[in-house]
């Protein structure tokens, strides 16, 4: 629904469902090289003219942070991101994935719930960084968010 609203505002959304080889799910570090790359290829399928804006949900904040460390973005939305990879270990990762290490030069918002934010503050380096918007919503149904994730590009000028 998100992108249905987005794309009558005017921008060009892509919403997929990203497909790795089974073989993949069993090392963190492979898993989001496939996801990556899929991601990539979806990407440069869409034959955009300029780089995305990438929003990403939960642990998929993670393929999104491993997509921006090597490739051209024009911002990264992040909604409630898990505070850490290493929390993730064992449920939705198989093994240990190096916290991301990219330094954000771009505009970049996370966006999560006054409790989530409280612990992202204290745990996640990227929302401890002042050049990071982080916005705290009283819940996360998609109006809402998409309401905030508007303001923001607005803001931004996309």
């Amino acid at each position: 629904m998100m992108s249905s609203i987005l794309a009558l505002k005017g921008f060009t959304c892509i919403q997929s469902d990203l497909k790795i080889p089974k073989s993949s799910m069993e090392d963190s570090e492979k898993m989001m090289e496939d996801y990556e790359a899929e991601l990539l290829s979806t990407i440069r399928l869409a034959a955009i003219p300029f780089p995305p804006v990438i929003v990403a949900r939960q642990a998929a904040c993670l393929i999104a942070q491993t997509y921006i460390s090597s490739n051209p973005a024009s911002g990264l939305v992040l909604i409630s991101p898990p505070i850490s990879n290493a929390a993730l270990k064992g449920t939705q990762l198989p093994t240990d994935l190096d916290e991301f290490n990219y330094e954000p030069r771009f505009p970049i918002v996370v966006i999560g719930t006054p409790e989530e934010i409280t612990r992202l503050r204290e745990g996640n380096r990227i929302c401890q960084s002042e050049n990071v918007e982080v916005i705290s919503v009283k819940d996360l149904n998609e109006q809402q968010t998409l309401m905030k994730i508007d303001q923001w590009l607005d803001k931004l000028g996309i």
